[in-house]
């Protein structure tokens, strides 16, 4: 009995100690964890929750931590300890080259050299992400300068390591946000007459699903950056960031729009999955800012720029340059001995105009009294043509239209070349002729009502209208050739219209051509005579996004504003067409549109132009100071 108490006793001790060990053991991983959880709650995190939500410092660390897992805050948290263990090392990187580096967040960027150097300059973008946009939007400015502050909203703020580069306004308050806004607004006018770079986001929060628009578009734009950049006369760059966020935002934005914000640091998961496509655009400078009269009108014309840049930038390759092969080699020029000798050979009554210090004459005869040089046009026609992207792509373009047509020859005394040349048919007369109203050229691409036509008949037809590519560059040629046309015009005051197409060819843009069409079919379109004509081809395949369409009523009210954008669109810098312009400048009002396939694919816009409504200056310096169009019926 002695010795089992004894061992019972060896036992019992054994126990105690085994049992202490555990206590031991467990106290340990206790105070590892309370470690651990001290030096969570000591880490300096990117976004804390506990910040983020009433009484969040009352939350349990467990609880915090799950939370912050779930929507992706967690990741964020820990992609700042690795900033901070960088700095630590003496990394010089800055916060947002860092933050792209540990979030995984790639961008393929165009466009860089675009942003100035130095100087007041607010670059603007569209908001496709969320926090994303912001870390890689600074990610980029700071590549080219260091003196950057981006606006960012009451979530953004709570990023702590971009405050030493932000300016915080609260985008989805009421009336004391506006109030205290006013102090962010302070800071944007200093920062910005400093001659300092700011980046905005003007819709303030994530693009968003429309119903309206069956796709994610950004809110509507704030119109007070407007208002900063002209009382600071700063330069703007349109920036674009491709993509959206995913069909969870998506579905919480459209079910719960005020939580969307809690959601948005989840994306950023997702945003390191993907390849970011960003795209800055040309400056814009004062003086252009300066022709859209409010604010508002400002705010749209920025949007639209910046969402101009999400198209395809390849102008689209016609028939011809797709298939050369096709093409037949253009005919051998027309000796200039045998031109010059049919121009003197005109009658005096002929000539239409002379521009002595260019070394330019007008002439206007029928196809039948130059059969030389009606195969001089028919070359240069072809190559002028082939040199936009056009051209029928036969050896010389004559059609059977232009034996009953009256030609305006430009002709160069000095180098005894063809400089130009117009095509004017005088409707009355073709329609009282063998072939009537079908010997109309654009009757093969339109169809004209009774109406209309009888509206016409009291107008000449231009059209086929080229300066070869040699005589482009001198400033007079254009010039001179219109005052051919005032002079015909001078002669024939019957006539009250002129009216032909106008071409925008395939070696713009689509987006280019797409904005030129809607600019003109909002702006320029006469409804009335519009619904009396129907092109056979019409341009179906030209169009915006819904959302950009909108912005043109406000945002591009003035044909200036559509030359900027298209000149900043096109790689080479081309404006609109010089006829277009012209045809506008005389009052012209658009009445149809339609595609030439035989013809490069170009987009044909229909023009009218009331001589009676035609500015009275435009009418005297091309048709003299005595030309009055007759108005009456």
């Amino acid at each position: 009995m002695h010795f089992a108490t004894r061992n019972n006793a060896n036992v019992q001790k054994e126990v105690d100690e085994r049992a202490a060990l555990v206590l031991l053991l467990t106290i340990g991983r206790a105070l590892t964890k309370l470690r651990c959880i001290v030096s969570e709650k000591e880490r300096q995190k990117i976004t804390d929750l506990t910040e983020l939500v009433k009484g969040g410092k009352h939350l349990p660390k467990w609880f915090v931590l799950w939370a912050e897992k779930r929507l992706g805050l967690h990741a964020l948290n820990v992609a700042h300890n690795h900033i901070e263990e960088d700095w630590e090392a003496g990394s010089s990187d800055n916060f947002f080259k860092l933050a792209c580096k540990y979030l995984s967040l790639n961008y393929e960027l165009e466009g860089l050299e675009n942003i100035p150097k130095e100087g007041p300059c607010v670059i603007v973008s569209n908001h496709a992400h969320g926090m994303s946009d912001g870390i890689i939007f600074g990610d980029i400015a700071m590549k080219v300068r260091d003196d950057v502050r981006i606006v960012v909203n009451e979530f953004l703020h709570h990023v702590r390591g971009m405050r030493p580069y932000q300016i915080t306004v609260d985008v989805y308050g009421g009336e004391a946000a506006k109030r205290a806004n006013m102090q962010g607004m302070r800071e944007m006018l200093r920062w910005l007459k400093d001659g300092h770079c700011l980046l905005v986001f003007p819709s303030g929060s994530a693009a968003t699903w429309s119903w309206k628009d069956g796709r994610v578009i950004d809110d509507p734009w704030q119109t007070n950056i407007s208002s900063i950049i002209r009382k600071t006369g700063a330069t703007v760059v349109p920036m674009h960031f491709s993509g959206h966020n995913g069909f969870f935002f998506q579905t919480i934005s459209v079910l719960a729009k005020g939580l969307r914000s809690n959601f948005l640091a989840r994306e950023i998961l997702r945003d390191g999955k993907t390849l970011h496509k960003v795209k800055i655009g040309k400056p814009i400078n004062p003086t252009t800012i300066e022709i859209n009269q409010t604010d508002e009108e400002l705010s749209d014309f920025l949007r639209l720029s910046c969402m101009m840049l999400r198209y395809p930038d390849t102008a689209v390759k016609n028939e011809a340059e797709s298939a050369d092969n096709k093409r037949e080699a253009i005919a051998a020029p027309i000796a200039p001995d045998l031109l010059e000798q049919e121009i003197n050979s005109l009658p005096e009554s002929c000539l239409c105009a002379v521009n002595e210090s260019a070394h330019l004459k007008v002439y206007a005869a029928e196809a039948a009294q130059i059969p030389q040089m009606m195969q001089e046009i028919g070359i240069q026609r072809e190559i002028t043509f082939r040199a936009v992207g056009e051209g029928t792509g036969k050896s010389i373009d004559l059609d059977e239209y232009d034996p009953h047509y009256v030609h305006l020859i430009m002709w160069h005394t000095q180098e005894r070349a063809l400089a130009g040349a117009y095509r004017i048919g005088r409707t009355d007369v073709i329609m009282d002729g063998e072939k009537g109203f079908k010997g109309i050229y654009n009757s093969a691409f339109f169809k004209f009502s009774p109406k209309i036509q009888r509206i016409l008949r009291r107008g000449i037809e231009m059209g086929r209208a080229f300066i070869t590519p040699r005589f482009q560059k001198h400033p007079a040629s254009l010039d001179t050739l219109w005052m051919g046309i005032g002079h015909y015009l001078s002669l024939h005051p019957e006539y009250r219209y002129m009216y032909g197409t106008v071409s925008v060819s395939s070696e713009y843009r689509p987006s280019s051509r797409a904005l030129i069409l809607a600019y003109l079919q909002q702006h320029c379109m006469n409804p009335e005579l519009a619904k009396e004509i129907k092109a056979f081809n019409p341009p179906k395949a030209l169009k915006l996004y819904s959302e950009d369409t909108r912005l043109i009523k406000k945002g591009v009210k003035d044909l200036r504003l559509l030359c900027h954008l298209i000149t900043h669109l096109e790689k080479d810098g081309k404006s609109i067409p010089v006829l277009l312009r012209q045809y506008l400048r005389l009052g012209g009002e658009m009445l149809s549109f339609g595609i030439d396939e035989d013809f490069g694919g170009t987009l044909d816009g229909l023009v009218l132009v009331d001589l009676c409504k035609t500015p009275e200056r435009i009418l005297r310096r091309f048709c003299g100071k005595d030309y009055v169009p007759r108005a009456n019926d």
